[in-house]
């Protein structure tokens, strides 16, 4: 805006000249002052003489008009002093702004001046606005002080009398910024060498530069209006400027004020340069991004290739239009290509509605059967989602999954689990028949071992029979826990079936535990199974024995009342409840909760399988029985059994029928 303001002045200067006398200026010398640190403007070189673009200029245009200036130098304080008080004609070099144009006149503008921010290397400054509210140096008075002023940007302005003042108080850390010309800052930069401030960001302004008169002198500001002008027509302008600051800069200025026309046809040629670079760069683009799809297409179908499952895409009338290799494989199309008008549901024979499927958004997938006249049908999950395109479905995409493997692994695991359950039916069989089989081997043994005593002899016999008997009821339970026959309740004695327990046990375990039946009452009769009671009291009393087998201790077995148990409704048989107490060590409160859990043990398993009290529970819940234990570590456990009360007819219940 300022170059085209500038050209439009000098054409009016070109078309109507001011041509004033020399008689119209003072015959006394014109003072003219000057800043004297404001290089390559103005400033005082190494001879003490005025120097400088604004210096040499002033001077083109006096011996240009003969006129007789005295042009001087000096701090830009004391020179804008002397001017407010009229005491010189005229400032070689004043920034003009609207508040300057109140108290003086200006010639048309003759350079623009760049004022940039300077801040130490590293400091995180880097634009205007991090400055807000630091410590700013300026130059005082300068057009930059008034510039901070007027935006408001800190309250922490920092005058100094010169810039060099301020480029040095901020390269030895003093202070935050520094608001300086650019042309000016660089150039003291590197004649002091200094190499720890540097500018950041862009210009902050650029600023009309021009020569100032007093207010209403317009002959001397006419006059040097037509110096400036006469100075760009004979081309000193241009050498003053090239030699001041830059070949390429007066170059510029030139074209601007004397071919303003050419800006026009350097706009054409340079709108045709960039459509013509803009259409290399648009093919460019077009080439990349076409390599790039090209790339994207080849990466997606090697992708797809490698997956062992299909991949497919059908068209909205449900005809196939891609394959993987592995579908091409898996539905029997070999290498060919896929022929036209196949389509997904031939392969899919039951599966006519796909589309109203795949709508469904069903991510579980499809199980489904592939089928076709060159391969054997499979099973297979399919996977499928509507394409979309305009708004409209266009077909499907997704996946054919061969479950074959999976299939196959399947029955491998059932197969397992039937072995694992025989495995598991056959440990409980050797659990409590191992219980029996020890009662019978002991009295065997003791037969073997003492003198042969009739009476002795057909009692220790009767024991061995009556554990024979044990293990065939035991047998009769597991054909009828398999279904092979039905139960068969009875009234069944609790204290004899301790007493029997305890008989096999005895030879075992009986010189370290104290075995006590006190059941005494007759009315300790129960409704169950003998075989079940048997191993009930079987596994709970071994239980026990083995869990003193290390430090000795009683087992105590008897009969208790339980205010659980008794409160049965009308219609539920009473419950009896025996105790099976010892004196072990207990059982943690972390594993009460799962000691009748299937193959938990808290023995190891050399010493023990988890089935003994599983099979308790299992028993019992047959029999409509439960049990439950109480115990605290170090002062034993107590098991306590619930089962049906045996009734007689008069009581008013009658025993289920045998199931």
């Amino acid at each position: 805006m300022t170059l085209w303001c500038r050209t439009g002045l000098l054409l009016l200067l070109a078309m109507q000249p001011l041509v004033l006398s020399a008689a119209d200026i003072p015959a006394v010398p014109l003072i003219a002052r000057g800043d004297r640190n404001f290089p390559p403007y103005e400033f005082i070189n190494e001879n003490g003489e005025p120097d400088g673009f604004n210096i040499d200029l002033l001077k083109a245009i006096s011996r240009r008009l003969e006129m007789d200036v005295d042009i001087g130098l000096d701090s830009w304080e004391t020179v804008l002093e002397a001017f407010t008080n009229g005491n010189i004609h005229l400032v070689t070099g004043m920034i003009r702004s609207a508040e300057r144009e109140k108290q003086f006149d200006f010639s048309i503008t003759h350079a623009g001046v760049f004022y940039c921010l300077f801040v130490r290397k590293g400091s995180p400054i880097q634009s205007i606005d991090d400055a807000r509210g630091k410590q700013i140096l300026v130059h005082a008075q300068a057009y930059s002080q008034d510039w901070l002023v007027d935006r408001d940007i800190t309250d922490h302005i920092i005058p100094v009398s010169s810039p060099q003042e301020a480029l040095q108080m901020l390269a030895e850390g003093r202070y935050d910024c520094a608001v300086v010309e650019r042309l000016s800052a660089l150039m003291l930069l590197d004649y002091f060498k200094i190499d720890n401030v540097a500018l950041t960001g862009p210009p902050l302004t650029c600023a009309p530069y021009a020569f100032a008169v007093q207010k209403g002198n317009d002959r001397l500001l006419a006059k040097l209006n037509e110096g400036i002008h006469l100075m760009h027509q004979n081309g000193v302008y241009e050498d003053l400027y090239r030699k001041w600051f830059s070949v390429a800069d007066a170059h510029a200025r030139r074209q601007v004020m004397l071919r303003a026309g050419a800006l026009v046809l350097a706009a054409v040629l340079g709108l045709a340069v960039a459509v013509f670079v803009w259409n290399i760069a648009l093919k460019r683009m077009v080439r990349r991004r076409t390599t790039a799809l090209r790339r994207s297409d080849n990466r997606f179908q090697e992708l797809c290739d490698l997956l062992p499952q299909t991949v497919f895409e059908t068209d909205a009338k449900g005809h196939i239009t891609f394959l993987n290799r592995s579908g091409l494989d898996m539905l029997g199309l070999g290498e060919a290509s896929i022929p036209n008008g196949i389509e997904l549901s031939d392969f899919l024979p039951g599966e006519p509605d796909l589309d109203e499927w795949a709508q469904t958004g069903d991510r579980r997938g499809k199980a489904c059967v592939v089928s076709g006249p060159d391969i054997e049908a499979f099973p297979a999950l399919l996977y499928a989602t509507p394409v979309v395109s305009g708004g409209s479905r266009s077909g499907l995409r997704g996946l054919l999954v061969d479950i074959t493997f999976q299939k196959e692994l399947e029955k491998q695991v059932i197969e397992s689990q039937k072995l694992e359950a025989m495995g598991r039916l056959a440990g409980g069989v050797a659990h409590d028949f191992s219980n029996i089989i020890t009662g019978i081997s002991a009295y065997a043994q003791l037969l073997r071992n003492q003198p042969h005593d009739g009476d002795t002899v057909a009692d220790r016999a009767e024991s061995i029979l009556t554990g024979c008997d044990r293990a065939t009821d035991l047998v009769r339970h597991f054909l009828a826990t398999a279904g092979r026959r039905q139960a068969e309740k009875e009234p069944v004695r609790l204290g004899q079936v301790v007493s029997e327990v305890f008989k096999l046990l005895h030879p075992t375990y009986g010189l370290s535990i104290m075995f006590h039946n006190t059941i005494e009452d007759e009315n300790d009769t129960v409704w169950a199974e003998p075989a079940l009671v048997f191993q009930v009291l079987m596994n709970l009393c071994v239980n026990s024995a083995q869990a003193m087998s290390d430090s000795g201790g009683t087992m105590t077995v008897g009969l208790m009342h339980d205010a659980a148990a008794g409160q049965a409704s009308p219609n539920v048989l009473p419950q009896r409840v025996i105790f099976i107490a010892d004196t072990g060590p207990g059982i943690e409160p972390e594993h009460q909760g799962r000691i009748f859990e299937p193959f938990f043990t808290t023995r190891g398993k050399d010493s023990g399988t988890g089935i003994g009290l599983f099979v308790v529970c299992q028993a019992l819940s047959d029999m409509g029985g439960a049990v439950r234990v109480e115990s605290e570590p170090g002062k034993g456990a107590t098991f306590i059994v619930s089962l049906p009360a045996a009734q007689s007819p008069a009581d008013g219940l009658v025993p289920d029928a045998p199931v």
